[in-house]
């Protein structure tokens, strides 16, 4: 190495060094200023925790508007998540889906895993928050995710634990039984 490369590597450093401190001093500043405003303002507290600690933020919004400013030419290469031939019927507030044991389930819409756990009559259950604004459940399976990851549509999202598995769409916490 000579002394020129050793002299741009550490300056490399400690620009990166310089940029980590920048972002660390702009996130302390902005901490340091929500707490002396939420002590001396008590309309900013209650503003804090009512609408931002206490409430789910709903991220379909933020999503539709990145997506919408990001993806002025995107193509629609909409593919099918799974076989078409599938043997379905209404359960409850959704559908059962008949399908091949451990088969891999894909997400039909872009979200945010917002929920993981038991259901009952349901099963093992995966909540996603979709970009769209619908809840969608997809139960009885064994997840291959982690709750808050961002799911693209189409990636798969876990596996059957039988030859079933069921699917509930929810917009303003009512089922939709008509879209499939």
């Amino acid at each position: 190495m000579t002394y020129e490369d050793y002299k741009k590597s550490n300056t490399n450093k400690k620009t990166i060094i310089k940029k980590i401190l920048s972002k660390f001093y702009t996130i302390t500043i902005f901490t340091m200023l929500v707490i002396i405003l939420s002590n001396t303002n008590e309309s900013f507290r209650k503003f804090l925790i009512d609408d931002v600690l206490n409430n789910t933020m709903d991220f379909s919004k933020v999503n539709n508007i990145i997506d919408n400013a990001t993806n002025v030419f995107k193509e629609d290469n909409t593919e099918k998540v799974f076989n078409e031939t599938k043997n379905t019927e209404e359960y409850k507030d959704g559908y059962k889906y008949y399908v091949s044991k451990n088969e891999a389930i894909k997400l039909k819409d872009s979200g945010i895993v917002t929920y993981i756990g038991e259901k009952e009559d349901y099963g093992n259950t995966i909540i996603i928050q979709q970009s769209n604004g619908y809840y969608a459940w997809y139960s009885n399976i064994n997840e291959e995710i982690k709750l808050y990851d961002y799911i693209e549509a189409g990636e798969t999202i876990g596996k059957t634990k039988d030859n079933f598995y069921y699917y509930v769409l929810l917009k303003d916490d009512k089922p939709i039984k008509n879209e499939n």
